[in-house]
């Protein structure tokens, strides 16, 4: 499986002959780390919810553009901005390798708006809570949440802590520094380490890989 980071919480996959892009949001396409044209073939794209740093509309766009053909997972209240931008396969079901719960988005009122958010399990290989840190479980691979207006890096921790996962992958991060972020990936990989859990730390626009 091969895993690329493109900032805060946009994630590509690839694992055979299914890709899945997460959260193409503004972060990651006002970043520069993102070149349309390099992307592989998309076969999904997935967006957990509708605030802009997981659904940025330039980046969504050209997303459409470029893959006509793939399939859009995204909450409800998504579907027909989606739709009105010439997307033409989106749905807010589950499919045969992307199993979707709908809920809420963590509490973010009145920092936010509240919007309903996608827990995610594809290819019975990976978690994408969204903007949650409440989960009854997890798949091999997690993207956790670490840092948000609606949430702490403690919470983050203690969540992962409690499904287990054997991989974690670091996500919505975007508000951090540099240095900040090793200090907080150094600490991450002692404690998971110890409960037997692999910190994968990404590097963005830098694919790295794992067997699962």
């Amino acid at each position: 499986m091969k895993i690329t980071k493109f900032v805060h919480s946009c994630v590509l996959i690839e694992d055979d002959d299914k890709t899945v892009l997460f959260d193409p949001g503004i972060f990651s396409w006002n970043s520069g780390f993102v070149d349309i044209n390099k992307l592989p073939l998309l076969n999904t794209i997935v967006v957990t919810h509708k605030h802009a740093d997981h659904f940025g509309e330039p980046f969504v766009r050209a997303l459409i553009t470029k893959f006509p053909g793939a399939n859009w997972l995204v909450p409800s209240d998504l579907i027909e901005e989606l739709r009105s931008f010439g997307a033409s396969s989106v749905s807010d079901k589950s499919s045969e390798y992307i199993d979707i719960t709908v809920g809420e988005h963590a509490h973010v009122v009145p920092f936010g708006v509240q919007v309903q958010n996608l827990f995610v399990n594809w290819n019975n290989k990976v978690t994408n809570p969204g903007d949650s840190h409440e989960a009854s479980g997890t798949k091999d691979l997690l993207l956790l949440p670490v840092q948000a207006p609606w949430g702490t890096t403690v919470r983050a921790v203690e969540l992962a802590l409690e499904l287990k996962p054997r991989y974690v992958l670091p996500i919505h991060d975007w508000m951090w520094n540099e240095q900040w972020r090793q200090v907080c990936y150094d600490r991450f990989d002692t404690i998971f380490s110890e409960a037997g859990i692999k910190l994968l730390r990404p590097v963005d626009g830098v694919s790295l890989e794992i067997e699962i």
